[in-house]
């Protein structure tokens, strides 16, 4: 009789055992990932509103699910798109109110909820209404010389399921133990790895904010915030207790400075699941702010003219006195680079076991 039970155990035992090697990814891989996946190429996604006064300008793309308010400057001058297929560089899902006129540097604007109180004038590449105006023109994009309420909206996108995903991928990376610490030495406020740390892991810190009061961490005096994250890892950093906060305080003479990787760094900031008021917190030194930050539930704001460098996810955004910086979060992933013995070991007695049978069962059909 041919053993075809013992032949698929082998191929059970083989899949289970590659099987093993795909689990090796992490939760907080898994969740860096996603969040790198679904916020594209965009500078912000606010969930809600968003509203810049005297900015300047973004270097990169704008999608906001409500209403966005823009006094003047430019939008998209760095990025050329939004990500892959049809995706503006400057989407409103809901009123647009302009102070003066805008321009759209790259890409193409998307503002379907518009009515009839705005006219398109497409020698001039012109969209007015309610006093602004909003200015394609210097975009090569062929989009940009038609009609923005008639342009397509962020492909593939439902802006429910689009939050509930951002606030899953929060919470997951909120729920991982720290493994990196925050320390203080010169006065100067560090994130370090542990040694162990890998190529692809992500390190996480926990900031927190309810024990910042002006020059202080925990009762420790700091003047200066300065990360450089490691080649080849992820730094999350879960900040909690920051409703009414202010990262890292506005007057208080403590300097943000650049370092080194921020392209790799995370702020997550927690929202308490209490089902009380949306909370409110600003990023503001009066200077720079660096790293991408996920705040699905939370009421974002610069403050002090600070100027945030990185891609942004929040619940609403209001953004005042300063540019805001396209930075591209690059997280390094990096999955069962080296598999455990056991798994190997495991794969290969597997594959014994299946060419012994794969012999036998020839020699039944031969007999």
């Amino acid at each position: 009789m041919c053993k075809w039970r013992v032949f698929w155990t082998c191929v059970w035992l083989v899949v289970y055992a590659s099987g093993d090697v795909a689990r090796a990814q992490t939760a907080g891989q898994q969740a860096v990932a996603s969040f790198d996946q679904l916020v594209r190429s965009y500078n912000l996604i606010s969930l809600g509103n968003a509203s810049f006064t005297s900015y300047g300008d973004t270097e990169g793309a704008l999608a906001v699910a409500g209403n966005l308010s823009l006094d003047g400057g430019a939008v998209a001058t760095k990025t050329p798109a939004a990500g892959v297929g049809p995706a503006p560089t400057l989407y409103a899902g809901g009123n647009l109110t302009l102070n003066g006129t805008t321009s759209l540097n790259s890409g193409y604007a998307s503002t379907p909820a518009l009515g009839g109180g705005w006219s398109w004038d497409g020698t001039q590449a012109r969209l007015s209404g309610g006093g602004g105006v909003l200015s394609t023109i210097n975009s090569s994009d062929s989009l940009a010389r038609s009609d923005p309420r008639g342009n397509p909206v962020p492909s593939s996108w439902n802006w429910t399921t689009l939050a509930d995903s951002f606030k899953s991928i929060s919470a997951t990376l909120a729920a991982i133990p720290p493994t990196g610490t925050i320390s203080i030495s010169g006065q100067t406020l560090s994130l370090l790895a542990p040694v162990s740390a890998q190529t692809g892991d992500v390190v996480t810190f926990t900031l927190d904010a309810g024990l910042l009061s002006g020059n202080t961490y925990d009762g420790q005096m700091f003047s200066n915030v300065q990360f450089n994250v490691p080649a080849g890892l992820n730094f999350v950093v879960n900040v909690i207790n920051a409703d009414g906060k202010t990262l890292f305080g506005t007057g208080s003479g403590i300097n943000f400075n650049q370092g080194s990787g921020y392209d790799a760094l995370l702020w997550n900031i927690v929202a308490a699941d209490d089902g009380g008021p949306t909370p409110s917190v600003s990023l503001g030194n009066g200077g720079q702010f660096f790293g991408a930050v996920l705040a699905p539930s939370v009421n974002l704001s610069n403050a002090g003219g600070t100027a945030v460098n990185g891609q942004v996810v929040a619940a609403s955004y209001t953004h005042s006195g300063a540019e805001l910086h396209y930075t591209d979060y690059t997280p390094t992933l990096v999955f069962s680079a080296v598999p455990e013995p056991s798994t190997w070991g495991a794969c290969g007695l597997g594959l014994c076991f299946l060419a012994v049978v794969v012999r036998r069962l020839r020699k039944c059909r031969r007999s």
